[in-house]
């Protein structure tokens, strides 16, 4: 938002520098991104006239000008423009004169023979916005007498400074002059001459029963108003045209400049049709129930005044006209209803528009207007008839205007929103103040003793009632005092952000200065500590990096899936990229492995612990999982291998995983996963992992079709598990507290054991039966050879485990322990049908 500073001083009392001006509305929130001085543009280029012109004797192109700068010799200056002539007053650089428009040096210099002491001016070596057409000439923007040697900044406009501002997204009233100047009436203290307004003309409702309001905010209104009698052929008075070029507009004619003139002063979007060419457009009268709001039809097209054809769909809203769309809604109005020299009738357009239904359009289209920027921030619904009616009374200084009428649809009679303030929840958040913040010289003697009766031992002070109450009415509030504090009344230029008692507090303490509250630490500070869940977190963290296993961080937005329906769309996304919040952390970590191999990795193993997302009885949970990948090899040494690709296989992979679990005292165990069409694992190459009895997650081989589609080796491993699970488990108090035991002096005694068993049978199972029959002196068993093949049947397999006894009271004899191991064997052969072979 560039504001003007000369504009901004018939709003409000300015009594400080421009610098100290910029500290104070950046510190209030405002921050200040530039300061132009646009004096420095013109300074040394004075009016001169042109005596007299001849051809340059060896350059077709060039004009040997005598200008006359009123001073006692004429001076000589080599002009190539086109339109220069005599007769006519032009702006001079005079030598010495430096513009930094173009970082040029006016000096005395020779072109092709002819001396040359100054440059005749145009508008973009002035650094003044709009088309070149040639030199500019004084006496088409002014019908004064102009004086010669004068200054051009004042009649340029350029004797001003601007204010470059970066809007905030909650602060919509500063998208214009008269929220900036109160804004600066508040920080500083100063008089505010906004003029209070009192809607003079009549609307009348819309009776159409059709209008579709959808397009509009909650509170938002649609309004037309017919006025005859303006001219689309005169241009605009010097002072609104250097007003708009200042701020980055460029002026086109006073019907157009006016409805941008408002809209920077206000913050309320106009538009102006041409009310002959829509009659024209619709081959009918065109009268207020002409005009409605719709979604675009997908494949509508629409001719714009920036002179694109947009084509649009159901996402794009439009003004029409008698269903004929005319205008982007809150971006940019259609060229065939555009003014032009021709206008004498229009149709004034002013309404507040949904925020989103305009960020969608604009996001689309790829626009982005004035009009369009202020819709998505928020219009403020101060007044849809103050704009229009300040238009009314510019229209009519400058033409013989008639008004024919004013309508409008939506809801005129909006109550004013009533917010609580307590006084104890002020002091509560705020604290309290620094005494050095009064000011005695502009204190009263009483308050000086009312303030002193609050001063506590540390030099601070209570903030008081007339303090708070100051603050809110400086911002525009109304007042209602009652026994817990205050009934506020919150101004219709600031309903879009102050909702709430928090939002009141934050104003008075940006009004009175942040720096100006005491500033406590906790007391006595005590050192911060870190529980079991996020040790038991951290050291996971470590284990993975250790095994070789490096974590990643991946954005928590991605696209839209056609394949994903539980994707959860979010409302207002930047990007077709970011639209959606992932439901696995797992398509990115292919993407990551992806790139690593292509730029000549042999293999990538990475993990995550991040949140996925997913609607659960109309609502979004919100679920932390641990995920990772392990692709293909990843090794310090290539010599044991003899320098062959050598990736881990499915069992490998698994006991990494396993091997890091069990550091945390977490014991899992694996179930054949078959159904894996939810993660694209590869048949009979996976598992659910379950811990305690619950299955809290899945592993497997990546299928060999996502592989190809993702050019992955087959030897990539996905693993994907609950993380709330695993730390529920890692930190019951019989694992995480460890408790000493007597080290064990006596020696095992080792047995193996080899059975046939079915391929179905799986080997947690058969170690589940070994480890429940052998009680009390069993200590351990573990599978040690797996054989299928031979004389074995094709369904059928091997299985070999050794198994450790052992007792803490005594040394153990075979009389001790073969009873414990013929009752395993027997187990063995009862629960899982095992053929005993040793």
């Amino acid at each position: 938002m560039r504001v003007s500073l000369s504009w901004l001083k018939e709003m409000v009392t300015i009594s400080v520098s421009v610098e100290e001006l910029a500290e104070k509305l950046s510190m209030s929130g405002f921050e200040v991104e530039a300061i132009d001085d646009l004096s420095k543009l013109a300074l040394g280029v004075v009016i001169g006239f042109v005596n007299h012109t001849k051809p340059h004797p060896n350059a077709d192109r060039l004009t040997v000008c005598e200008v006359d700068i009123g001073k006692n010799e004429l001076l000589q200056i080599v002009c190539g423009a086109s339109n220069v002539r005599s007769g006519i007053h032009v702006p001079v650089a005079t030598v010495g004169t430096h513009l930094p428009s173009n970082n040029l040096t006016i000096k005395k210099s020779e072109l092709r023979g002819v001396s040359s002491e100054g440059m005749i001016c145009s508008k973009s070596e002035l650094g003044i916005n709009g088309l070149d057409e040639g030199i500019l000439i004084l006496d088409d923007i002014s019908n004064k007498q102009l004086k010669l040697g004068d200054e051009v900044s004042e009649l340029l406009g350029l004797d001003d400074k601007i204010i470059d501002l970066a809007i905030t997204a909650n602060r919509p009233d500063g998208m214009s002059l008269h929220g900036i100047a109160r804004e600066v009436s508040a920080i500083t203290n100063s008089e505010i001459r906004i003029p209070s307004h009192k809607v003079l003309i009549d609307p009348k409702p819309i009776e159409n029963s059709k209008f579709n309001s959808t397009i509009l905010e909650n509170e938002g209104i649609y309004s037309i108003t017919l006025i005859e009698g303006v001219d689309g052929n005169k241009s605009s008075p010097n002072t609104i045209k250097n007003r708009l070029e200042n701020s980055g507009i460029t002026s086109k004619n006073l019907i157009i400049d006016i409805t941008n003139y408002i809209m920077l002063e206000q913050g309320q979007p106009l538009h102006a049709f041409d009310a002959d060419k829509l009659e024209a457009i619709t081959k009918t009268k065109v009268n207020q129930e002409s005009f409605n709001l719709r979604q675009a039809r997908n494949g509508e097209e629409i001719n714009t005044i920036d002179g694109k054809i947009y084509t649009l769909d159901h996402n794009c809203n439009v003004v029409t006209c008698n269903d004929i769309a005319i205008a982007l809604a809150g971006i940019m109005g259609g060229i065939e209803s555009c003014v032009d020299e021709n206008t004498r009738r229009i149709w004034l357009e002013s309404a507040i528009f949904s925020q989103v239904s305009v960020r969608n359009s604009a996001r689309k289209l790829g626009i982005r207007t004035e009009s369009s920027i202020r819709y998505e921030k928020g219009i403020a619904t101060q007044g849809n008839f103050i704009p229009v009616e300040k238009a009314i009374k510019i229209y009519n200084e400058n033409f013989p205007t008639k008004l024919i009428g004013s309508w409008y649809s939506g809801n005129r009679n909006i109550a004013n929103r009533l917010v609580m303030l307590r006084k104890s929840r002020v002091k509560q958040v705020l604290g309290k103040l620094k005494f050095d913040t009064v000011d005695k010289e502009k204190i009263s003697s009483s308050q000086i003793e009312r303030v002193n009766e609050n001063l506590s031992i540390n030099n601070t002070r209570e903030i008081s009632d007339h303090e708070i109450e100051q603050s809110l009415i400086s911002i525009g509030c109304e007042i209602e005092k009652i026994d817990v504090g205050w009934n506020i009344i919150i101004p219709r230029y600031r309903n879009k952000d102050l909702h709430r008692e928090i939002d009141l507090i934050e104003e008075i303490s940006r009004l009175i200065g942040y720096d100006q509250f005491e500033d406590n630490l906790p007391s006595p500070l005590r050192p911060g500590i870190l529980n079991a869940r996020q040790l038991a977190e951290r050291r996971l963290r470590e284990i993975l990096c250790n095994e070789g296993i490096q974590e990643i961080t991946t954005l928590s937005l991605v696209g839209e899936d056609l394949n994903d329906a539980v994707r959860v769309g979010i409302k207002n996304p930047l990007l077709k990229e970011t639209s959606h919040l992932r439901t696995s952390l797992l398509p990115e970590h292919l993407k990551a492995c992806k790139r690593n191999l292509n730029s000549g990795q042999k293999g990538c193993w990475v993990f995550e612990i991040g949140n996925i997302f997913t609607k659960h009885q109309k609502q979004i949970k919100e679920t932390p999982m641990l995920s990772g990948v392990i692709c293909g090899e990843k090794r310090m040494e290539k010599w044991s291998s003899n320098g062959k690709y050598s990736p881990p296989s499915y069992y490998q992979a698994r006991g990494i995983l396993a091997n890091c679990f069990r550091q945390l005292k977490i014991d899992s165990t694996d179930l054949p996963y078959k159904d894996n069409v939810e993660f694209n694992l590869h048949p009979g190459r996976a598992c659910s992992i379950v811990v305690e009895g619950k299955a809290i997650g899945k592993f497997g081989q990546i299928h060999p079709a996502l592989a190809e589609v993702h050019g992955l080796p087959n030897e990539t491993y996905l693993f994907d598990v609950e993380f709330e699970s695993l730390l529920i488990s890692a930190t019951r108090k019989n694992k995480w507290n460890v408790i000493f035991k007597d080290y064990m002096t006596t020696p095992f005694i080792e047995r193996d054991i080899a059975f046939v068993v079915s391929k179905d049978c799986l080997s947690s199972k058969a170690l589940q039966v070994i480890m429940k029959a052998g009680k009390p002196l069993l200590e351990k068993a573990e599978l040690i050879d797996r054989f299928e093949g031979g004389q074995l049947k094709s369904d059928h397999c091997s299985l070999a485990y050794r198994l450790w006894y052992r007792s803490r009271k005594k040394l153990l004899t075979d009389e001790d322990v073969n009873p414990i191991h013929e009752k395993v064997r027997e187990a063995l052969v009862k629960l899982i049908s095992a053929e005993l072979r040793s």
